[in-house]
């Protein structure tokens, strides 16, 4: 994973702000003074975003850039951690939620099972995880289940996939989103909120 992470750090290295516009969670129930880790935070858009709901937010990613970015643009406002996702820094039972937006699509799948278990140590009993992942067919797919681009993993996950990693959860309820793009494409993810 350590090209992956070098791939990553180019991209937040290079640009501030890779991804603009303002993060949709109406998908999620988070509320005002919930503890949520924002996983794999990236620039902080999903930060923000959280913090406008009232939530108590711990921004993670594995790439020093990243983190560098959002304690730029976001002050302490929020808590920012370099941290692995396959190795948090967090305590067991740490957090109300977790909110984890394109980031297990990027796990090598001999590391999902880790990753997986890490997320839901750190969520705390009858907590939720917030997961969003590309799903198959989504048109950058290009009908491969994973493939790499610019030093990236992007994998596509089924329902069935979701359903098998969270196993040990009480509760997944997932929902395929499809948005049809002016090119004739469709963008295919999956919105999923799992309780533990």
């Amino acid at each position: 994973m350590d090209a992956q992470k070098d791939a990553w750090e180019q991209l937040y290295s290079t640009q501030s702000r890779p991804w603009r516009g303002v993060a949709d969670l109406s998908w999620t129930a988070v509320e005002k003074g919930e503890k949520v880790l924002d996983l794999g935070c990236g620039n902080g858009k999903s930060s923000l975003a959280l913090l406008e709901k009232g939530c108590i937010v711990t921004g993670a990613d594995f790439s020093e850039s990243a983190i560098e970015s959002c304690r730029k643009n976001i002050g302490d406002r929020a808590r920012f951690v370099v941290a692995d996702v396959r190795d948090l820094p967090f305590e067991t039972d740490e957090f109300d939620a977790v909110l984890a937006v394109h980031v297990l699509e990027h796990v090598p799948e001999e590391d999902l099972a880790l990753a997986v278990s890490e997320v839901l140590r750190i969520v705390r009993n009858g907590g939720t995880v917030y997961l969003q992942c590309f799903a198959e067919g989504d048109m950058r797919s290009e009908g491969k289940k994973e493939d790499v681009r610019n030093g990236i993993l992007y994998r596509y996950f089924s329902e069935m996939d979701v359903e098998l990693m969270f196993c040990c959860a009480s509760e997944v309820n997932i929902e395929p989103i499809e948005e049809p793009t002016r090119f004739g494409t469709v963008r295919r993810r999956l919105q999923c909120v799992i309780r533990k």
